[in-house]
């Protein structure tokens, strides 16, 4: 996990004052600020690690969450965690792990804290890489659909089914590379290495994502899953849609999508 850059006054300020409290055992900054996405002004996000006792008097009290003004006028956004909910979470994933996989330790006063988001990144990883082949089906199952709504004429159908398709899309390209999605807001920032690591031309995955949730084009998305199909082949992983794909991958639409 990556150490807290040096060169930010405020949010040391605000570590040093709370690792005077012996029931705070550790901070990490998350959000914008952590990934260098962020823009003056941009509030800090801190999930402030408790221990037990102190997280059951601010839970009975209703403040786990917690708004602190800082040196600079700034604000932090403040949650408040235990070591043993976080260490739930390095084998219980979900929409809250890739809070934690781009999370920077800014204080961790027992050397605990490190160890176990680093157990949690090799679990993601592996969760990541095994469910490769499900999310490839998942978007294949999308593309099938998409293209039966086109043929249809159902436009929104087409588009729904296309959106689906670009979700899992991006668990697919992630996954094999072993590798767990970030937010979406957070994206686009993360996909020139996946690119470069599966030979993408550069800048296509995002143009191909947009399409997919935007003008959701059959024609595109026929070509895009053709692409898709030689990579996974080429890494290893084979769909088991037998021939069922190609009368679909065979039709031809006119530029209204139809």
């Amino acid at each position: 996990m990556a150490q807290l850059e040096a060169g930010d006054p405020v949010l040391a300020s605000y570590v040093a004052d709370v690792t005077e409290d012996p029931d705070t055992l550790g901070v990490l900054l998350h959000g914008s600020r952590a990934s260098g996405r962020h823009r003056n002004g941009s509030d800090y996000d801190l999930i402030r690690v408790v221990t037990q006792e102190a997280y059951d008097a601010r839970r009975d009290q209703a403040a786990l969450l917690k708004r602190v003004s800082l040196d600079d006028g700034s604000v932090a956004d403040v949650l408040y965690q235990t070591p043993a909910r976080i260490e739930t979470y390095v084998t219980t994933l979900g929409w809250y792990t890739a809070t934690y996989l781009g999370a920077r330790v800014a204080f961790d006063r027992n050397g605990d804290i490190r160890p176990m988001l680093d157990r949690m990144r090799s679990e993601a990883s592996r969760s990541a890489r095994e469910s490769t082949a499900t999310a490839y089906d998942a978007y294949l199952n999308s593309f099938v659909r998409s293209m039966k709504s086109a043929r249809r004429g159902d436009d929104l159908g087409r588009r729904l089914h296309a959106a689906e398709s670009a979700l899992a899309l991006v668990r697919t390209l992630f996954g094999l590379e072993s590798t767990w999605p970030p937010y979406h807001d957070a994206l686009a920032a993360a996909l020139p290495s996946i690119e470069r690591a599966q030979g993408w031309p550069a800048g296509y995955l995002s143009m191909a994502l947009s399409r997919l949730v935007g003008d959701a084009d059959p024609s595109f998305q026929q070509e895009l899953e053709d692409r898709v199909e030689h990579l996974m082949s080429s890494r290893g992983v084979a769909h088991e849609w037998g021939d069922d794909l190609e009368p679909l991958k065979a039709l031809r639409f006119d530029s209204g999508g139809q």
